[in-house]
């Protein structure tokens, strides 16, 4: 950022600087204008500030300078250095003075602040922010939902570019909902999962009529307290794992208890229905710990995109060496011969076989047999918006996932059935899951028609829960390395030209052989590209 004209006098403030103005020693009147002043840019160096993360930086800096407001816009590095502009932010850098302009830094060595006053007037240099939450806020509202995706906010990639603007900052959340209650329509499901959220003031702005679902997992509240400013919103649904205030209760009925004392109108608390108490509480999925609910959702939706390409020894690599696989069916085989689906009925049903020989036939063993009895049934299509998800068993080394739904048998006239599979995985060398046994059930088709059109019909216009197109990648580092290894030694090329070659294959090994040869005969290749 070059200095823009228009502002008569600036002023560098460095630590010895800031001192002076802390101390209100003389000629630092016109350096207090400057800091009052709501018509100007300012810009803040972060001394060696390149070699931390832009949000680590940006973060430091606004816990130190709380209450006080600072916007940080245009967070850019040149050289050692990096550097943003912010205004009306007077109160902030009084903060920074006090503190001589260092500031403590959780990831390093303390961060030292110069700032320029006076960079530049606003008119001179202008940044449209407010049209940018705006097109923010309206991409990430869902008009048939009437949701309001606020998830980590500050990270959107739009809008990370430009400004750094945490919902941690009561009077950002507040502003944000106050464009969005401005400019959107009715607003009945607000997400504000993973924004650091310490209270819940700003919330006061929203319609009490209209607010009916609240996602608030993954914050930083601390006390059911902080659910105040809610008991005058029509909460239906409310969520609030992954907060501290979740370790304060010692039994289920204890929070949602004092959940209800704030929100006495929900009827649904984490996913658990709780309109009646005299009822068990029951879940729709269930996971313990919900900092390991993405980790299943990506490794069932990577499984299923995977068993339903044309070939299943796709898969190969997921299962461990040593896995067993097993299949029930629980339809009888008169009804499975007319349906054409003989193919489940050669299962492991522990409850329809009885000869123990048969039963033992039917569990298959290690990876090569596991692919191969799979790849013999009928091709698939599972309809992932059907699934339902349950972690059963984590204690860090082995994870038991039960996942039901529906699926299409595409053998069978594109019937509809619906499947329960439980999968063991294990935790072995560099964090890499592995499945050690895998149990499948068929059954027949449920007979809730409507639901069944409703889920086909979600599932044809939603593209991403499940990708026809899918090109499936290695599923792990490890996996990734051992091939650039092996095409490195095939090859003689350097790691990082092996690595170009299998990103533009989507890591396929035999297609970024042939294109080595390809570009190999016809001389393309430089000499610095191979290993001396």
């Amino acid at each position: 950022m070059q200095r823009h004209l228009g502002i008569p006098h600036s002023y560098t403030l460095d630590s010895s600087m800031a001192i002076k103005l802390v101390m209100g020693q003389n000629n630092n009147y016109p350096e207090q204008m400057l800091i009052e002043s709501l018509n100007i840019w300012h810009e803040f160096k972060v001394i060696r500030g390149a070699q931390y993360d832009k949000e680590d930086v940006l973060k430091a800096i606004l816990n130190s300078v709380e209450p006080a407001y600072l916007l940080p816009v245009k967070y850019q590095v040149r050289g050692e250095d990096s550097y943003f502009i912010a205004s009306n932010c007077g109160p902030a850098i009084e903060s920074l003075c006090r503190s001589s302009l260092i500031v403590k830094n959780p990831h390093g060595n303390p961060l030292i602040l110069t700032i320029v006053l006076g960079f530049a007037s606003v008119t001179d240099l202008t940044i449209n922010i407010q049209p940018l939450l705006l097109s923010t806020l309206t991409k990430r509202y869902d008009f048939n939902k009437k949701l309001l995706d606020l998830e980590a906010f500050h990270r959107d990639a739009d809008l990370f570019k430009t400004i750094y603007c945490p919902l941690s900052h009561p009077t950002n959340l507040e502003h944000i909902l106050k464009v969005a209650k401005s400019t959107v329509a009715v607003i009945e499901y607000i997400n504000l999962k993973h924004n650091e959220l310490c209270t819940l003031d700003a919330i006061k702005c929203l319609d009490s009529n209209s607010l009916k679902y609240l996602d608030l997992r993954y914050n930083s509240l601390l006390n059911m307290k902080d659910l105040e400013i809610l008991k005058n919103l029509m909460i239906r649904k409310l969520w609030l794992d992954g907060n501290p205030l979740c370790e304060n209760y010692s039994s289920a009925k204890q929070y949602i208890n004092s959940a209800m004392t704030y929100c006495p109108h929900i009827i649904q608390l984490d996913g658990a229905a709780v309109y009646n108490s005299t009822f068990p509480i029951t879940h729709y999925e269930y996971f313990k710990n919900g900092s390991r609910r993405e980790l299943v959702y990506q490794f069932i939706r990577h499984f299923f995109n995977l068993f339903d390409q044309e070939d299943r020894k796709i898969l190969r690599g997921l299962y461990n060496k040593h896995a067993l696989y097993s299949l029930s069916c629980n339809i009888p085989f008169s009804i499975a011969h007319k349906k054409n689906l003989v193919q489940y009925t050669k299962s492991r049903n522990l409850l329809k076989v009885t000869n123990s020989n048969k039963r033992r036939k039917f569990l298959y063993y290690g990876e090569i047999d596991i692919l191969n009895t799979i790849s013999a049934l009928p091709k698939t299509y599972h309809y992932q918006n059907s699934f339902q998800y349950d972690l059963m068993y984590d204690d860090n080394k082995r994870l038991i996932i039960c996942v039901t739904g529906l699926f299409m048998n595409k053998n069978s006239n594109n019937q509809i059935l619906s499947f329960n599979r439980t999968f063991v995985l294990w935790t072995g060398p560099d964090n890499e899951y592995s499945i050690i046994n895998d149990q499948s059930c068929i059954n027949d088709t449920p007979g809730n028609q409507p639901l069944i059109n409703a889920i086909i019909a979600l599932n044809d216009t939603d593209s991403t829960s499940h990708d026809k197109d899918f090109v499936p990648e290695c599923f792990s580092p490890k996996e990734r390395y051992e091939i650039i290894t092996e095409l490195e030694q095939l090859t003689k090329l350097k790691k990082e030209w092996c690595q170009t070659y299998l990103n533009n294959t989507h890591w396929n090994l035999r297609q970024s052989i042939q294109n080595f040869m390809r570009d190999f005969k016809n001389n393309i290749l430089p000499p610095e590209a191979f290993n001396t």
